[in-house]
Order: structure tokens, then C-alpha cells, then sequence
């Protein structure tokens, strides 16, 4: 699979089911670089995810979900990512 297919496909995987399943948890992409990216994101950038190189930052190397951290903002967007068990008035 190369990277722009798997970049792709979690892009795609991202949009279409924001939340994990089983459990409703909130998802978010990880990027090689570290950053974070949320569904609408996923969404509105998928062709730039999708003809990324590599190395140019747009490479979506897995979801996660957002347990704990109540200040985590994609980095695209700067919108909150919702978490499973903490609330923006928790820091």
C-alpha cells in the first residue's frame, strides 16, 4: 500500500465515522509530523492527504482517541477536538 493510499483511506475513514466503535469515543487523525487533524478537516483537505509525499506534513499515519486532553486543537483549523472524559473547564 503506498502513502497516499493509507493516508487516504484514513482520511476517508475519518470522515465517514468520526467516533470509534465500539464505545462512541472521539477519533482524530495524527499526522508524521505529530499534528492533529479532525473530521472536517480530514474532509476539506483530502486531496492535499491524498497526493502527499511523504514529507511534506499531510500524511496521516493513524487515528486515535482524543481520552483525556481537553485543549487539543487541530492543527489545520484550530478547532477543539472532543475527548472522551475531559471538558475544556477541566484545565
Amino acid at each position: 500500500m503506498t502513502t497516499q493510499s493509507k493516508s487516504l483511506r484514513l482520511a476517508d475513514k475519518l470522515s465517514a465515522h468520526p467516533y470509534a466503535w465500539p464505545g462512541g469515543y472521539p477519533l482524530f487523525g495524527i499526522f508524521s509530523d505529530g499534528g492533529a487533524c479532525c473530521k472536517r478537516c480530514a474532509e476539506s483537505e483530502r486531496e492535499s492527504i491524498g497526493t502527499t509525499t511523504g514529507t511534506d506534513g499531510w500524511t496521516l499515519i493513524a487515528l486515535d482517541v482524543n481520552w483525556e486532553d481537553p485543549m487539543l486543537h487541530c492543527d489545520l483549523c484550530s478547532q477543539r477536538i472532543e475527548s472522551a472524559y475531559a471538558e475544556p473547564d477541566d484545565v
